[in-house]
């Protein structure tokens, strides 16, 4: 994954912060990718990590995590007995 977001951002980094310069559908389908190498701390390059963080900051992104913070319903099947 990394390095077809290197590749992306070598070609339009100029033109944006995003994958393709401008907000768009590869960024929607790489959002949550984004989360689990956040939510792991996988280490990444810097220009991933900028890529993150544009992603993480976009509006639309905010308001995910807001939706999904709010969220109160629990899967019990799902979830780890406390210890």
């Amino acid at each position: 994954i990394l390095q077809l977001w290197a590749q992306a951002r070598a070609r339009h980094e100029g033109e944006g912060e995003f994958l393709f310069g401008q907000f768009g559908a590869a960024d929607i389908m790489f959002a949550p990718v984004v989360t689990r190498l956040i939510t792991y701390s996988i280490p990444v390059p810097a220009f991933a990590a900028a890529y993150m963080q544009a992603i993480i900051q976009h509006p639309w992104m905010q308001d995910w995590i807001a939706a999904a913070q709010e969220e109160d319903w629990v899967i019990e099947k799902f979830e780890k007995p406390e210890a």
